[in-house]
């Protein structure tokens, strides 16, 4: 989209305006879901054109995707956090093969997934994989609002959470996707409204 000449006018100025930053971090962080996406394409794609050498295309979609992160990463730093989201995505998982006998047969019923293979003996070997339900696995997310028609989220590790004093809500599985880019601030703006905050040299409104 064009920059609208109020946008402009504020970094002449050195305004930084809430509204200018969801836009900028709304840019940023649907692009890097392109780019994603890209890459995720790509990867299907090799998996499925074995001798197609494409390396240089998920490569370059990666580093693209890891940039535009980056920047909503810079972005954030002027932003304080309201909370952490807590998302559920699964629990751990463990392999139990036919030579653990006693096991095998205990937990035979539980296997969400079987498979075999042949040893050095070339004997048959079964596995299946059982849920551990008593451990399960969360991400965590500082979860940003700017009341401004957009949230965000940046993930953190679960050994960082004592480093925030944050109330901590479990939410259900978080969805993004992409956007058209003819519909987002450019990244040349993005990046001055980085540059001042990175001098310094501004004055959030």
């Amino acid at each position: 989209m064009k920059t609208p000449k109020e946008y402009r006018d504020n970094l002449l100025n050195h305004i930084i305006t809430k509204q200018m930053l969801v836009d900028c971090l709304y840019s940023v962080n649907k692009r890097a879901k392109n780019y994603r996406d890209k890459e995720r394409k790509q990867r299907a794609y090799s998996r499925c054109h074995r001798y197609v050498d494409n390396s240089a295309f998920i490569e370059g979609a990666r580093e693209k995707k890891l940039e535009m992160y980056r920047m909503k990463d810079m972005l954030l730093q002027v932003l304080t956090p309201i909370c952490i989201h807590k998302e559920f995505i699964g629990y751990k998982t463990k392999r139990i093969y036919s030579y653990e006998i006693e096991k095998y047969k205990k937990y035979k019923k539980q296997f969400f997934y079987e498979g075999q293979y042949m040893d050095d003996d070339y004997s048959i070997v079964y596995f299946g994989d059982v849920e551990l339900k008593d451990e399960p696995i969360y991400h965590y997310y500082l979860f940003y609002d700017l009341d401004c028609g957009h949230t965000f989220h940046t993930p953190i590790k679960e050994e960082d959470l004592d480093k925030y004093s944050l109330p901590i809500i479990e939410i259900s599985e978080l969805e993004t996707t992409g956007h058209k880019v003819n519909d987002l601030v450019s990244v040349q703006f993005v990046r001055k409204v980085i540059r001042l905050i990175e001098e310094n040299m501004y004055i959030l409104q």
